[in-house]
């Protein structure tokens, strides 16, 4: 006997079923077991690695054409500041951090959480873009220190020099077999990088945050609480 299919659920029903359940979303971060706060000093004695976690961030990717000014304008108001032509570099303000990918592409980065997806894809709608959501994709782990650039180098093909990667400049690489992205982090004075934020996505991130630790084992390190 085939049993009688149920009539099915109404709008109102499924909502209210929703919010009587049990079943709870909590946002965690990728690294909850592996960043924890935590010192050890090198084989002199010292500390010259730091890493930290930059959580729960928005993460945007913008496809459009370069040459429309029409784009070029509204994403500049919309953002605060001109998205970067130049191959590989950044601009930036209070709000945003905005990465070029390639000739048409940009990674938009919030400095704080922001809920700007639908107005952002509201307001494009009228150019041949694309506004794609990545916040829960990808996390940022913020590396510095006496040794950062030799622990980077030590699995990573890029020329880390301060001849070749300076400020407000970001690259696209393999690091420990994970693509990340490299973005420069420069003193007040915009003169020196001083630390360098990887951006990685989420199911490479606890791999990548073990890798970092065996790294610099030897040189000394310093994983401090995640930056709010």
């Amino acid at each position: 006997m085939i049993e009688q299919l149920r009539p099915p659920m109404k709008r109102e029903q499924f909502s209210d079923l929703l919010a009587r359940s049990s079943v709870m979303s909590v946002t965690q971060s990728p690294l909850i077991e592996v960043l924890q706060p935590i010192s050890a000093p090198g084989v002199g004695g010292g500390i010259e690695f730091q890493m930290r976690e930059i959580p729960f961030r928005t993460h945007l990717n913008l496809r459009g054409d370069p040459n429309d000014s029409q784009f070029m304008n509204c994403a500049s108001s919309l953002l605060g500041v001109e998205l970067p032509l130049a191959p590989n570099s950044v601009t930036e303000n209070s709000e945003w951090r905005v990465c070029w990918l390639g000739p048409d592409e940009w990674l938009l980065l919030g400095l704080t959480a922001q809920d700007v997806l639908a107005e952002f894809r509201n307001q494009f709608l009228r150019f041949h873009s694309a506004v794609v959501e990545l916040s829960g994709g990808q996390t940022i782990i913020r590396i510095g220190g006496h040794a950062w650039r030799d622990v980077l180098a030590s699995a990573c093909p890029l020329d880390l020099h301060p001849r070749a990667f300076k400020p407000r400049q970001c690259a696209q690489t393999v690091f420990a077999h994970t693509n990340v992205l490299l973005i420069s982090v420069s003193d007040e004075g915009g003169c020196e990088v001083i630390a360098v934020d990887l951006v990685v996505r989420r199911s490479f991130a606890d791999h990548l945050g073990r890798w970092l630790i065996d790294a610099a084992t030897e040189c000394g390190f310093e994983f401090g609480l995640p930056i709010e």
